[in-house]
This record gives structure tokens, C-alpha cells and sequence, in this order.
């Protein structure tokens, strides 16, 4: 139930705060006078679009908010509490606030119980709280892509359908990984030859890492072999060898400084520093005796150093300009190679998958097909009831069904049907059914589904397009037994209508200052009485059009 809509420099309105009560509540006013402004702001909280142009004139910014009561209504509450994180305003007892803030500087806001909220969360939440049906919203009735959803809520199919879409979308997936998988193993054979042959070529080689710069150094050893044997043997001579070699020289000149050392002690430390040099030297020269061991002049082995860098070379010349390169291309193929063993077999794994949910997929959409057809007798019973009940008795309602291919809705094409005339055949809606015959089709179809639905509040915008007499008085009538299980909000401009609301809202535009502005006044008997004998009679009002409004109120009292 909607109990407070404040509304704040929005189109015309200045500030307005508007209490609304159970049952039937009326809206009229003048053309002009800015009924339809109050809906336009009620569209916003539902998630609408804003502009700034429904921004007040000098103001920066507007903004629109509703109280509802969600008690009694558990699915609403536990939306809320979803979206918002709680279910109700602070000390108040299951109520829920929804606000809205447009800027000429497009810094909108949204809401929800004090929270900041996305559109499209208010959105969600507004379908739970509001129904809205504009003048012109019966047109959607011509278009047969709605009566299947139609047809839907009225038999309660809608979780039905939603299981049903969640197995039709994993289908589609699950086709689209397959078809691209397969695309992908189509053409990775040929890559799969070539991947094959690379990696079988690397593998053969058996590059390794370091290898390349370990060949390199033995190939200038070898290279350069009798060199370093020459330089050894020539060194090994001179330092510890030959006659006179290095550490002879040296051993000859210890043995003098240690005697001398006997005459003067301060050449000790010479003495010692000629035996450590002596020692290193010996050392030195052990050392190239056993490097000359190590030295090789094998031209077999030279070539075969050769021929194995020139093998390494084609590798990174093929596949990358180090040998690092080369293994890392390696690991590349690796991959590639798994990669496509695993998509032939992951192909196998999703086939699998598919073909399961493709069984569900097709049991639950017979299963809706059937249900739909079980409840659709249902629905043509109701409307054809009500359509009489607002004036187009004999009038005869079908639904033509249709098998199609799968989609997001299942395999049924539905169409509404009608004969609103003895005798004619039916037809479509749209080629067949008058403005007024659609408001009252639609006003059938949300009295049925108001019976089958959650507790929404009913808000309708001139319904009564087309229609006028006798026919409205029976639209006000439908309109307040819906306003016994609903709250019902509409904007009205028959008298006939108005005349069964519990609770009457009169709309028009003041000059304040040097403005207009749009002023709500919640009217009571008199007043109630003087606004339809205006709607009854136009600007003048006399006492016989305000004899014939009591009586009119007074009749629906009845």
C-alpha cells in the first residue's frame, strides 16, 4: 500500500505531499492541470527514465519519495531485505522508503529504505510494489508477444518458464562452447602436424641450457690447443724447469739472505717473503704441469664441436635467437599440443553435458507447452466474464496457440482472439477491437491477474479512454472491487468513476508570486460533491448537476 507521496520542484509542482488511504483513490482535475505529473513522478520510483527537463524552472534539482506498507506481503519484504539489507525504516514497522534525486549536473540518485540503490534494483522492487497502466498502455494488447506473458501469470507459470529459460540459456552456452571448440580443433589439426614436428625436432636436438657457451669454450680450447701447450711448456721452463729458472734463482738468493739474516735479524722478513714466493711459484708451476694435462688437439673433436654449434644455430635461426628462446618455444608447443588434447577432450565432457541438459531442457518446455494449454481455457472462461461485466456481453475470447522454434519463452506463439459482435468470427486484437473494447479488455485482464498476482498497488491512468455511460459506470464499479483486495490509485475524467471512490483527490494549477504551480486537495463531502458535479456539468456548477453528483454518490453507496 502506497501511504506518502512527496514530490519536490518536479515539472510544475513546487512541493506537494500527498497521504493516500486503503481502498478505491480518485485523481481529477481540470486538462491541463497536472494529473498526470503525479504518475510521471510515481513512474520514476519505479525505475523510470529522467530527464532534466522535469526539473522545476531556477531549481537545480528534484526529487520524488513514497512510504509503502509491504506487511502481508512476504515476497516485496523479502526483496527489500535483499536489496537494501533490511525490510523496514527504522522504528517503523514494515514500511519501505523509495527516493529518487535527479540534477541538472546528471548526478541522479536512488534509494531504498535510506541505502543508495541502482536503477535497476528499483527497478525490481517498483515491479513488486506498483502496477501501472497507462491511457495508452491497452495498445500493448495488439501486440501478441505480450499475451504470452499474460497468459503465463495468470496460470502461475512464471517460475516455471524462469526454470525453463535458465536450461534454454545453459543450452545456448553450451552449444556456443561447443561450435567453438570444435571450430578451434578444426583448425588446429593442421597446426597440430606442424606443432608436432617442431617440438619433435627441438626434442631431437637436446638442447640444453648453458649448453651453447660451454661448446663455444671448448671450441677455442681446441682451436687453439698447441698455443697453450706451447705457453705451457715454455712457462713450465722458465719458472721451475730449466736451468736457471725462476725458482732457482730465488732458492739461491734465499739461502744467501738467510745467512745474512745470522749478521743482520731485521732480513728476516725478507727471508720469509723470498721462501713464500718460492712456494707459489713451485705451486704455479704444478699448476700449468696439470692444466698441460687437460690440453687436447683432436681435430675429430673440433669438428664434431663444430657441426653440434651449427645444429644449435638452425634451432635459433627456426625458433628464437638464444638457446633460451629456443626451450621456451619448446614449452610453447608443450602447451599448445595439451592445450588441444584437453579441448578434444573437454569437447567430449561438454557433448555430454549437453545432451543432459538439452533432456531437461525439452521436459520442462513440453511441460509449460502442456500447462499453458491446461490453464488457457482458464483465462478465455475469465475474460469473456468480465468483458461481460463491462457492458460486452456474447462477446467471444480465444487463444490460438502455435508450436515454434525454442526460445527464450519456450515453443508457443499465443495470440488473443476476438468477437466482441454476435455472429463474426474472431480475430486478432488489432485488426478487430476499438479503443474503448482495449481499455475494457485490459481492464479485465488486470482484474484477473490482480486475483492471481502478489499485492501490488493498482495505479491506472485514465482507463476510462474511449468510453463513456453506462460502460463507465461499470469500469468504476470494476475498479472498486479491485480496490478491495488492492490499493487502486486512478486518474479519472468521468464523473461515473469518481463517484465510487473512498477516497477523492482534486488537482489544479495557482499562480503564486509570479509561478504556476500544481496544487493536490484531498476533498471531502461537499467538496467531493461540487468536483463531480463539475466533471457532471463543466465550469458551471448548479444545483441540479450537484442534485444528480449526490445522487450518483449515494448509488454507489448502496
Amino acid at each position: 500500500m502506497l501511504l506518502e507521496l512527496r514530490i519536490r520542484n518536479f515539472a510544475i509542482i513546487d512541493e506537494m505531499s500527498l497521504s493516500f488511504s486503503k481502498g478505491f483513490n480518485v485523481i481529477t482535475g481540470e486538462t491541463g492541470a497536472g494529473k498526470s505529473i503525479l504518475l510521471n513522478a510515481v513512474h520514476l520510483l519505479a525505475g523510470g527514465k529522467a530527464g532534466e527537463e522535469l526539473i522545476r524552472s531556477s531549481e537545480e534539482e528534484a526529487s520524488v519519495e513514497a512510504i509503502f506498507n509491504i506487511s502481508g506481503n512476504r515476497e516485496v519484504a523479502e526483496k527489500v531485505k535483499e536489496r537494501s539489507g533490511r525490510t523496514h525504516l527504522p522504528g517503523e514497522d514494515e514500511t519501505c522508503l523509495v527516493r529518487r534525486v535527479i540534477s541538472r549536473s546528471g548526478r541522479a540518485k536512488a534509494f531504498l529504505n535510506e541505502n543508495l540503490a541502482t536503477l535497476g534494483t528499483l527497478s525490481e522492487v517498483g515491479e513488486k510494489l506498483l502496477s501501472i497502466y497507462g491511457q495508452h498502455e491497452h495498445q500493448s494488447l495488439q501486440r501478441a508477444e505480450t499475451h504470452l506473458d499474460i497468459l503465463d501469470e495468470f496460470g502461475g507459470l512464471v517460475r516455471l518458464r524462469k526454470e525453463y529459460q535458465e536450461h534454454f540459456e545453459r543450452f545456448l552456452s553450451l552449444s556456443g562452447d561447443i561450435r567453438r571448440i570444435r571450430d578451434e580443433n578444426e583448425r588446429g589439426i593442421k597446426e597440430r602436424e606442424l606443432m608436432t614436428f617442431q617440438l619433435r625436432e627441438i626434442e631431437d636436438s637436446g638442447i640444453q641450457a648453458g649448453e651453447e657457451e660451454a661448446l663455444k669454450g671448448e671450441r677455442r680450447m681446441l682451436t687453439h690447443g698447441r698455443k697453450l701447450i706451447d705457453f705451457v711448456n715454455t712457462s713450465g721452463e722458465h719458472l721451475y724447469e730449466g736451468e736457471g729458472s725462476v725458482v732457482e734463482r730465488i732458492q739461491t738468493i734465499l739461502r744467501q739472505g738467510t745467512e745474512m739474516a745470522v749478521i743482520d735479524p731485521s732480513l728476516s722478513e725478507v727471508v720469509k717473503g723470498l721462501e713464500g714466493a718460492s712456494i707459489q711459484l713451485e705451486e704455479v708451476a704444478l699448476g700449468l704441469r696439470d692444466y698441460s694435462k687437460r690440453i687436447e688437439v683432436n681435430p675429430m673433436r673440433l669438428e664434431e664441436v663444430e657441426n653440434r654449434l651449427e645444429g644449435i644455430n638452425r634451432l635459433k635461426r627456426k625458433y628464437g635467437s638464444t638457446v633460451q628462446e629456443v626451450l621456451r618455444f619448446k614449452r610453447r608447443l608443450e602447451e599448445g599440443l595439451n592445450s588441444l588434447t584437453s579441448g578434444e577432450e573437454k569437447l567430449s565432457h561438454l557433448e555430454g553435458i549437453l545432451g543432459s541438459v538439452r533432456e531437461e531442457m525439452i521436459a520442462l518446455v513440453k511441460n509449460l507447452s502442456w500447462e499453458r494449454k491446461r490453464v488457457a481455457s482458464g483465462l478465455q472462461k475469465a475474460v469473456e466474464k468480465e468483458l461481460g461485466s463491462l457492458g460486452m456481453k456474447r462477446t467471444v475470447f480465444e487463444i490460438r496457440f502455435e508450436e515454434t522454434d525454442f526460445s527464450p519463452k519456450g515453443i508457443d506463439r499465443v495470440e488473443f482472439l476476438l468477437s466482441p459482435n454476435v455472429g463474426e468470427e474472431v480475430k486478432p486484437l488489432g485488426r478487430i477491437a476499438s479503443g474503448g473494447e482495449l481499455s475494457r479488455m485490459m481492464l479485465a485482464m488486470k482484474k484477473i491477474l490482480a486475483r492471481v498476482g502478489g499485492r501490488q498497488v493498482l495505479i491506472f491512468d485514465e482507463v476510462d479512454s474511449g468510453i463513456g455511460g453506462a460502460v463507465a459506470e461499470v469500469v468504476g464499479k470494476t475498479l472498486e472491487e479491485l480496490s478491495r483486495h488492492h490499493q487502486v490509485i486512478c486518474v479519472t475524467h468521468l464523473p461515473q468513476i469518481a463517484c465510487f471512490a473512498d477516497t477523492h483527490y482534486a488537482v489544479k494549477k495557482e499562480v503564486k508570486g509570479k509561478r504556476t504551480v500544481t496544487v493536490v486537495d484531498r476533498l471531502e463531502r461537499e467538496a467531493i460533491v461540487d468536483e463531480i458535479a463539475r466533471m457532471l456539468g463543466g465550469v458551471k456548477v448548479t444545483e441540479k448537476t450537484r442534485a444528480h453528483a449526490k445522487e450518483m454518490i449515494q448509488n454507489t453507496r448502496k
